[in-house]
């Protein structure tokens, strides 16, 4: 058991060495995508092409240096997750039984298994709780930031494509990234942090693994100065790093998100399935899509924006209360009352 035990835990420093090996790619590799961008944009100005090269060429081309980091960063994850699952042996296959899995892909024989850990397992309830989760914490942000209207910290405006066009696409949008997201953060990396660790431990690593990844992502405000310098992205990761050295940033930027990571990771390990959190993740980024582009904060001073929402309603004392709001609610959402009448009697 200790010898299990010990893997497991070797597993879990290499979802740290692919998390870290992924960031230092994706910067080595955002110039190269930056001047090849470019280099597109400049082209299709130039002469006729397809449909999909016209859209990337006019994306590329009002697009600043920051996307094409976030490119490079999601690029090199792609490039690096397959060799990471040989890494740790988590290969597609016939699983070999139907035990102590906590993982939501099948696992081949002979792959690394322990006692430990919490499978996830079919769900009866889960499309309930997903809507149910969506609903909330969509509620509670759109709520709460329409609530800046009438307090002089924001207008709206019409979006340029309809409220309900917006609407569809950021409904869409929402649903694919947050299953993508959930199956990453909560079906896999959060399997390997419950084999390895005590419940309390692996969601305290889960919920700070996911807000240190997305934290890599810059916020709105932050560029280089010189796109084509040579190491630029690097530049750009130590901007990144030297931003989070503020304390207000922390509390204002990283805070909310991890908030966000220890919400979504009680609600993986509390229903054992990935219902509920991919219900509450797109209900967090359906109304954060929606907010920023209907929503134009007011003059006010600049200390008090960041503390409430963020440039970009993503980060502050807002969101951070509802996802915290929407966390309690969930708690009570799926709480089993014949189990606890049982404990008590």
């Amino acid at each position: 058991m200790a010898g299990m035990r010990n893997v497991a835990r070797g597993d879990v420093w290499k979802v740290w060495y692919y998390a870290a090996a992924s960031v230092l790619l994706g910067a080595w590799m955002s110039p190269l995508l930056y001047n090849a961008g470019k280099a597109l944009a400049e082209v299709s100005s130039q002469k006729a092409t397809n449909g999909p090269l016209q859209w990337l060429a006019g994306n590329c081309r009002v697009a600043e240096f920051p996307r094409f980091y976030e490119a490079g960063l999601l690029i090199a994850a792609l490039l690096l997750f397959f060799p990471w699952m040989e890494w740790i042996h988590a290969r597609r296959g016939e699983a070999p039984g139907n035990s102590a899995s906590p993982w939501l892909l099948r696992l081949p024989d002979g792959a690394r298994m322990s006692a430990r850990g919490q499978p996830l397992q079919k769900n009866v309830r889960g499309l309930w709780q997903a809507c149910a989760g969506f609903l909330v914490v969509a509620g509670l942000l759109l709520s709460m930031g329409t609530a800046l209207v009438p307090a002089g910290l924001s207008s709206m405006q019409a979006p340029a494509a309809g409220l309900g066009s917006l609407a569809f696409k950021s409904l869409a949008l929402a649903l694919v990234l947050a299953f993508v997201m959930e199956v990453f953060f909560r079906g896999i990396i959060m399997g390997i942090f419950l084999r390895a660790m005590r419940p309390a431990a692996a969601l305290g690593m889960s919920a700070a693994f996911f807000a240190l990844v997305l934290s890599m992502i810059p916020p709105a405000g932050l560029n280089v100065v010189d796109a084509e310098a040579s190491g630029i992205g690097f530049e750009l990761l130590s901007q990144l790093i030297g931003h989070y050295a503020d304390w207000t940033n922390i509390w204002g930027g990283f805070l909310p998100l991890l908030a966000l990571g220890g919400v979504l990771a009680y609600s993986r390990w509390r229903t054992g399935s990935l219902w509920l959190p991919v219900g509450l993740h797109a209900g967090w980024l359906f109304a954060k899509s929606m907010l920023d582009s209907v929503m134009v904060h007011a003059a006010v001073p600049e200390s008090v924006i960041p503390a409430l929402t963020g440039a970009m309603f993503q980060h502050g004392l807002i969101p951070m209360a509802a996802i915290l709001l929407a966390g309690v609610l969930a708690h009570y959402l799926t709480a089993n009352h014949e189990d606890e009448d049982a404990i008590v009697s």
